[in-house]
């Protein structure tokens, strides 16, 4: 589903939550996708257990089982996952469907270091120093962490009511939205788009302009960015190859055009952003 909304508001939102619990917290869409997360809020034992290829490969999914039994219940589920924190998914609906998930946790309860002590030696991590940043984590009682959800719910429904959070009702930009999503791998240009929704590119440059305040290629620059960002994390492909697969006509304008959008290279990205995800 595609969803109009207001990117600066949700995060300054997230942040808050963020700076007045110290709980980690993200905003996906309805297929999982990331809309907005706090920055750099990884603590030092979730960043441990990311730094291994398996035990991020643990947390995805961890996190979409946990998004499952939410999507079913349609209500907040909890659940410890495999790192032995505790996780909460809260759904968001818009007019009886689910538009998106609130996750939230990274929370420390009282789970034995002892009952995961197996599954970090297989990940082949310091055992002594997994440890020690398991035991540094503050442990949070029931009541706690029931009002920390509580919050967030609160949280989800202000980003409703402000209409932060929206699906499209308008077909035109409905229809160019899919055809950017199902080619924006492709070169694209805007004749193109116009052509295949029967719509002038005049009235495709208003759309883009009025519902995302960009330009239409620098909205599927950001599509293609997206999908670089997950390459760079759960693949060993070349810049090159990146770029290829993402539809940039080379690995120096990808290159440029990621570090414009993320203020960071793809190569730094893989290095020191890409394993905390």
């Amino acid at each position: 589903m595609n969803l109009n909304y207001n990117i600066q508001k949700i995060d300054k939102a997230l942040q808050d939550f963020h700076n007045a619990t110290g709980i980690n917290m993200r905003l996906l869409n309805a297929d999982f996708s990331s809309i907005s997360h706090v920055k750099n809020a990884d603590n030092n034992y979730c960043k441990c257990i990311k730094s291994t290829s398996s035990g991020r490969k643990f947390c995805s999914e961890s996190d979409r089982e946990l998004f499952s039994k939410c999507k079913k219940s349609r209500k907040s589920e909890m659940h410890i996952c495999h790192a032995g924190l505790i996780d909460i998914a809260i759904p968001l609906i818009y007019d009886n469907e689910i538009i998106g998930y609130i996750i939230l946790g990274q929370m420390k309860g009282f789970e034995s270091i002892n009952n995961i002590k197996e599954y970090l030696t297989e990940l082949g991590l310091d055992a002594n120093e997994t440890e020690k940043f398991y035991n540094d984590l503050s442990e949070l009682d029931y009541n706690k962490i029931k009002s920390i959800e509580n919050i967030a719910i609160m949280l989800g429904k202000y980003l409703l009511l402000e209409n932060l959070l929206k699906p499209y009702s308008n077909k035109n930009i409905e229809s160019a939205l899919l055809y950017i999503q199902n080619n924006f791998e492709k070169p694209l240009t805007i004749q193109t788009i116009a052509e295949n929704i029967n719509l002038s590119k005049s009235s495709l440059y208003k759309y883009f302009h009025s519902h995302f305040n960009c330009t239409v290629n620098e909205y599927i620059n950001s599509k293609r960015v997206e999908k670089a960002v997950k390459l760079l994390g759960e693949t060993d492909l070349s810049i090159e190859e990146i770029s290829q697969q993402t539809g940039f006509a080379s690995a120096a304008y990808f290159s440029r055009t990621f570090k414009k959008k993320k203020g960071i290279t793809p190569l730094k990205f893989r290095k020191t952003v890409a394993p905390n995800l």
